[in-house]
């Protein structure tokens, strides 16, 4: 679950005005955001806000406004990801499809990115669109040092990311397989595109630039019926 002060980041970012803590706190509950048994969530929502301005002075992501009430810190600055580029011949490593794939969903309309220590255990990224209420959980895999090892990349990859896709059937979530392009070519052969429609399920191919492909079910349908 996201701390509180993730939490009222999310919802005053979407709101784009200042709100106080319990009308921060009650849409938190009404998206889900917030699972609490606490009697009194919304004073414990002021008071992490309240030290998180205190503490962190002119560095924190908020701003207070009024009493209770909470906004956005306009001189926050995001942290940047900076992705080192790989060279050429050298093996793509896991930490390199992840980061090129969080740059490439940054750009098209993703953010809100969690990582590594998520409820949905064994998935490397999740995200949530900016303007929707659509997540992306994306299983990453890096290059291994012989061929075999890049079927298995996929193979692996595949089998994580479908263990963890408890969705009560939504369409909410959108699940990915990032993996370097050697393995993503494995993918768009062997992952029959009628599972992928079903599964709302795409591969993210990453090259030795940190390029990203993003392919479809749509994709995968045409190029499998191209090789029949």
């Amino acid at each position: 679950m996201d701390s509180y002060k993730n939490i009222a980041y999310i919802i005053l970012r979407e709101a784009r005005r200042p709100l106080h803590s319990k009308e921060i706190t009650e849409i938190a509950k009404k998206k889900r955001l917030l699972n609490t048994n606490g009697k009194t969530p919304e004073a414990t929502m002021n008071a992490q806000l309240v030290v998180d301005i205190n503490s962190k002075k002119e560095k924190s992501r908020f701003v207070k406004s009024g009493p209770s009430i909470f906004g956005i810190n306009k001189k926050f600055k995001e942290p940047k990801i900076v992705i080192k580029p790989a060279n050429n011949g050298k093996i793509i490593s896991e930490d390199f499809v992840k980061n090129s794939i969080i740059k490439w969903l940054s750009a098209n309309g993703w953010g809100h990115f969690q990582f590594g220590d998520l409820h949905e255990r064994g998935v490397d990224i999740k995200a949530k669109h900016h303007q929707y209420s659509r997540y992306f959980l994306v299983e990453a895999k890096g290059q291994g040092k012989i061929r075999q090892a890049d079927e298995v990349a996929f193979v692996y990859s595949l089998g994580q990311i479908i263990t963890r896709m408890k969705t009560n059937k939504t369409t909410r979530y959108y699940f990915g397989l990032g993996l370097p392009d050697v393995s993503a070519k494995i993918a768009l052969r062997r992952l029959p595109w009628q599972v992928a429609k079903k599964l709302l399920l795409y591969v993210f191919s990453v090259d030795q630039g940190g390029n990203v492909s993003q392919y479809s079910w749509q994709d995968l349908k045409k190029m499998q019926e191209l090789k029949k």
